[in-house]
C-alpha cells in the first residue's frame, strides 16, 4: 500500500493508521474490503490514486516527465497531470470531454493523489456502478451495479411512427439540460447533462424503424445517446411530456406526414413537387427550345401558384360552440367573427387581386379538421385562426394578446389554453375516431410536419404581435401551442388570441365596434408587410432564373 509514501513525503504521523487511511467495500458480491492512503491539505482530502489502480487492477500508461497518468478501462480512458484540476475522459469513439476537480491532481514520492470526493462519481463511470465516499465512516463504497430506482434514465423506448420515430427516454427525474445534433452520415447524437443511465440496458435495445443502431456511454456529469439512422431526418426536436418526467426525441422522416384523416366530402388537392430551375436553351426553333419554352411556362405557372393570392380568415368557435366567455358575459363567437369580418373587408380593399376566403361568416359551427380543409381546398396561402383569450377565475388581472405557432406547448399556460380550444371537437358527431391518431407522439411529428412552412409562420407570427400593439393592449409576444385548427392547414398559419375576455378592460376592449376594427386594422397592416417581403422573394427567384437563362444563351 501506499500509506508510507504519504508519511514520507508529508511527514504525517501513522500513529493513527485509520486517520491516514480510507476504508474502501466492494458491494459485487464479493464482500471484500481494503484501504488506500489518504492525506489533508488545506481542507481537502487527498487519496492515492496509485492505490486505487492496484487495488482494482487497471491498466494504466505513464509519461513520467510529463507526469500524466492514463487510465484506460474500455470503454473509457481517463487522464490526470499532476498540478492540473482537469480530467479527460474519452470514450470508444475518440470523443473527448474535460471535467474539472475542485483542486488540482498531486504527483508525490511515486504516487498520483486526486482529491477524493469530487473524483468519486469516476469510479461509477469507470464502472458502470454506484460509488459514494462517507466521511464519518471514513468509507469510500464501491457498490453493484445501479438499480434502476437509482438511475436517472433506467431504458429508452423506440416508438416508431410512419412518418418518422419518437425516442422516448424514461426518466426518474426532471431533465433539463439537452441537446441534440445529426450529421450527414445518419448518425444523431443526444446529451444529457447531470443523468446517470443504465447504458449497459439501452445498449441492449433491438433497433426498430428508422433506428439501426443505438450507442449509450456514460461520463461523470453525463449521458450520450447516439442513433444511426436509415433515410434522411428532416428534423428533430426535443420534447418534455408534459405529464410525466419523461422526454421525447421526435425524428421526422424527410417524407409527407400523417394529418387529421379528411372527412369523405374533403377533396384535398394533390401537393406538388418542388421545381428544380436549371438552365435553358433560348432557341425556340429547336426542340430542346421548344421544351425550354414549355418548362419555362410551367415555372412561371409555379410561381404564380405560389404568389400570396388566397388568405383565408378563420373565426373561432360558432354555433353550437360559443368558445370562452367575458366577465360580463360577452362570447368569444361573436368577438371573432366581428374581428374576422372587418379583417376581411380591410383586405379586399388594400390588397386588390387577394381573395378572401372565410371558415365561416355567420353563427355556425365548423368542425376543427374541417377548417383546414377548406383553406386547403381554396389554395389558400396563409391561415389566420382568430380567437380569445380567458382566464378560469373572473374577473382576472391578465390581460394582452399573443401569437401562437403550432408547436406543443412549452408553458403550463400554453398547454392550457391549447387543451381549452381543443375541446371543442368534443361537440363534434365520432371525435374519438376522428381525431384518434392525434396522441402527444403522433401530434409532435404532424407539426414538425409543417417544417415547409415554419418560417413564413415565424415571420408573420412576428409582424402580426408587433402590429397590435397599436391597439395598446399588452404584448405577451410569440408562443407554442398545440392546437388542432392549425393542424390539417398546409400554409403558413397562425393562431391568434386577441385579448383576455376574463378582463374587463380586455373584455370592453374586444366587444366594441372600435377595438374590433382597431385588432383588425392591425392584422391587415401585418398581412400587407408580409405580402411586401414574401413577394419580393418571389421577385428575386424569378430575376434570378432570368439572368441564368440569359447567360446560357450567350
Amino acid at each position: 500500500m501506499r500509506r508510507s509514501l504519504c508519511t514520507l513525503f508529508f511527514g504525517i504521523s501513522l500513529a493513527t493508521a485509520q486517520e491516514n487511511t480510507v476504508r474502501v467495500e466492494f458491494r459485487d458480491g464479493t464482500a471484500r474490503t481494503t484501504e488506500i492512503g489518504v492525506f489533508k491539505k488545506r481542507g481537502t482530502l487527498y487519496a492515492s490514486l496509485t492505490d486505487c489502480i492496484q487495488i482494482l487492477s487497471l491498466n494504466v500508461y505513464e509519461n513520467r516527465p510529463a507526469r500524466k497518468l492514463e487510465i484506460k478501462h474500455p470503454p473509457y480512458r481517463i487522464k490526470i497531470t499532476s498540478g492540473n484540476p482537469y480530467v479527460v475522459v474519452t470514450d470508444i469513439q475518440n470523443r473527448k470531454s474535460v471535467y474539472q476537480l475542485i483542486q488540482p491532481v498531486i504527483n508525490a514520492a511515486d504516487a498520483y493523489f486526486v482529491p477524493l470526493q469530487s473524483f468519486v462519481p469516476y469510479f461509477g463511470v469507470l464502472f458502470n456502478t454506484s460509488a459514494s465516499y462517507d466521511a464519518e465512516r471514513a468509507t469510500l463504497t464501491i457498490g453493484a451495479p445501479l438499480s434502476e430506482k437509482a438511475l436517472d434514465i433506467p431504458r429508452i423506448a423506440l416508438e416508431p411512427k410512419t412518418n418518422g420515430m419518437v425516442i422516448r427516454i424514461m426518466a426518474n427525474k426532471r431533465l433539463t439540460d439537452m441537446e441534440s445534433w445529426t450529421r450527414p452520415d445518419g448518425w444523431l447524437y443526444m446529451t444529457i447533462a447531470d443523468a446517470r443511465a443504465d447504458t449497459a440496458a439501452i445498449n441492449a435495445i433491438r433497433p426498430a424503424g428508422m433506428v439501426r443502431e443505438i450507442v449509450a456511454i456514460q461520463s461523470p456529469t453525463s449521458v450520450q445517446l447516439t442513433f444511426r439512422t436509415t433515410g434522411r431526418i428532416a428534423a428533430s426536436e426535443i420534447i418534455q411530456d408534459s405529464t410525466t418526467t419523461d422526454v421525447l426525441l421526435a425524428l421526422r422522416e424527410d417524407k409527407p406526414a400523417a394529418i387529421i384523416p379528411p372527412s369523405p366530402a374533403a377533396k384535398p388537392e394533390p401537393r406538388s413537387e418542388p421545381v428544380v430551375e436549371k438552365p435553358l436553351p433560348r432557341d425556340v426553333h429547336t426542340p430542346e427550345g421548344a421544351r425550354a419554352r414549355d418548362i419555362r411556362t410551367e415555372l412561371e405557372s409555379s410561381r404564380k401558384r405560389w404568389e400570396l393570392d388566397v388568405i383565408v380568415i378563420d373565426p373561432g368557435h360558432g354555433g353550437r360552440d360559443p368558445g370562452t366567455s367575458g366577465v360580463t358575459g360577452v362570447r368569444e363567437k361573436n368577438v371573432t367573427l366581428g374581428i374576422a369580418l372587418k379583417l376581411g373587408r380591410l383586405i379586399t380593399k388594400r390588397l386588390p387581386g387577394v381573395e378572401v376566403v372565410y371558415t365561416r361568416k355567420d353563427d355556425r359551427f365548423v368542425h376543427l379538421d374541417r377548417r383546414g380543409q377548406i383553406a386547403n381546398e381554396a389554395g389558400g396561402k396563409l391561415f389566420i385562426s382568430i380567437h380569445a383569450n380567458s382566464m378560469a377565475r373572473k374577473p382576472s388581472s391578465t390581460r394582452g394578446y399573443e401569437v401562437y405557432l403550432l408547436r406543443l406547448g412549452r408553458t403550463e399556460q400554453a398547454i392550457a389554453i391549447a387543451e381549452r380550444e381543443n375541446a371543442v371537437i368534443t361537440l363534434e358527431e365520432g371525435y374519438e375516431e376522428r381525431y384518434k391518431s392525434l396522441t402527444d407522439e403522433n401530434f409532435i411529428l404532424v407539426a414538425m410536419a409543417q417544417t415547409a412552412y415554419v418560417k413564413a409562420s415565424e415571420s408573420f407570427a412576428d409582424l402580426a404581435q408587433r402590429e397590435l400593439a397599436q391597439t395598446g393592449l399588452a404584448n405577451h409576444g410569440v408562443k407554442q401551442a398545440g392546437f388542432y385548427v392549425l393542424v390539417g392547414a398546409a400554409m403558413p398559419n397562425v393562431l391568434i388570441e386577441t385579448g383576455y375576455l376574463s378582463n374587463r378592460s380586455d373584455e370592453k376592449f374586444l366587444k366594441s365596434e372600435s377595438g374590433q376594427q382597431k385588432t383588425a386594422e392591425a392584422i391587415a397592416q401585418a398581412i400587407t408587410h408580409y405580402k411586401l417581403e414574401y413577394e419580393k422573394l418571389l421577385r428575386e427567384g424569378a430575376g434570378q432564373q432570368e439572368r441564368v437563362d440569359e447567360e446560357s444563351g450567350k
